[in-house]
């Protein structure tokens, strides 16, 4: 039971690190059941939107599912069956009815590809940025089989430049110079999880993983839930900074020309 105590506990982490780690908060059995689901969707070939919904490795193996609340309404059990929204009320106030950004990630064993460094609303366009995703990992997950890494208070710096150097499903990045800059000024900081947890982070909190290397699959869900005064900008990765820096001229000029190509592909999907 998550009293008003550990509300406030949870918010303040939230705020402070830019994610919170929520122990034994997903029931087992909803997860294997909804992964279960997921598999027999992918051997129906439900899946309409081949292009944008769904992507694979080199190797044919399965990369990301994405909009997958679309195929799979039971996926939103994630959200009834849990005190999810108790959390984000404690955080945010009121959330809007639906949730959006509806994934399942799969890192096979040494071949998942790394998915780089990005912050979420460079995807999801959202202002004021009150939301958070919810990640879920299938079984444990460590450094060795690609857990999720964090810079440790990088949501406090605002939205930094992204650059389409990424990978399917995980199309936009953080281009070298700007992440040089976050490892020198934020702590990066890799999250085991066992079957159960889960991981709630800020939409401006920098983030990734990298190549799953082990003998052992990597595979999550995710899910993200916003606030009911936010809006969606048509391009926000462009730098909307709480910080002073002044981009030079070549560096703005060419964010604004990739923000009208990203904003016209409408690449608007997240994976990690």
């Amino acid at each position: 039971m998550i009293n008003q105590k550990e509300i406030k506990r949870i918010k303040k982490t939230f705020q402070n690190r830019g994610y919170v780690v929520l122990k034994k908060f997903m029931p087992k059995k909803l997860i294997n059941e909804i992964k279960n689901d997921v598999q027999k969707l992918l051997k129906k070939r439900k899946i309409k939107n081949k292009l944008q919904d769904i992507h694979y490795l080199q190797n044919k193996q399965l990369s990301s599912v994405h909009n997958i609340d679309k195929y799979m309404p039971y996926h939103k059990k994630f959200l009834n069956s849990t005190k999810i929204l108790k959390v984000f009320h404690g955080i945010f106030g009121s959330s809007e009815k639906e949730w959006f950004n509806s994934s399942y990630f799969s890192k096979p064993r040494k071949v998942g590809i790394p998915t780089k460094a990005h912050q979420d609303n460079a995807f999801f366009n959202l202002h004021p940025c009150e939301a958070f995703t919810c990640w879920i990992p299938t079984d444990s997950v460590t450094k060795q089989n690609s857990s999720l890494y964090y810079y440790l208070g990088s949501n406090k710096g605002g939205l930094l430049p992204h650059e389409p150097q990424g990978n399917l499903g995980a199309s936009l990045c953080i281009p070298k110079k700007y992440i040089n800059r976050v490892r020198k000024k934020y702590k990066k900081h890799y999250v085991q999880l066992k079957k159960g947890d889960c991981i709630i982070h800020d939409p401006l909190v920098v983030h990734g993983s990298e190549k799953n290397r082990s003998s052992i699959d990597r595979e999550a869900f995710n899910f993200s839930i916003k606030s009911k005064i936010v809006f969606k900008s048509p391009a926000s990765f462009l730098p909307f900074s709480s910080s002073t820096e002044i981009l030079d001229n070549f560096d703005m000029c060419f964010i604004v020309l990739r923000s009208i190509v990203m904003c016209y592909l409408n690449m608007s999907q997240t994976i990690t």
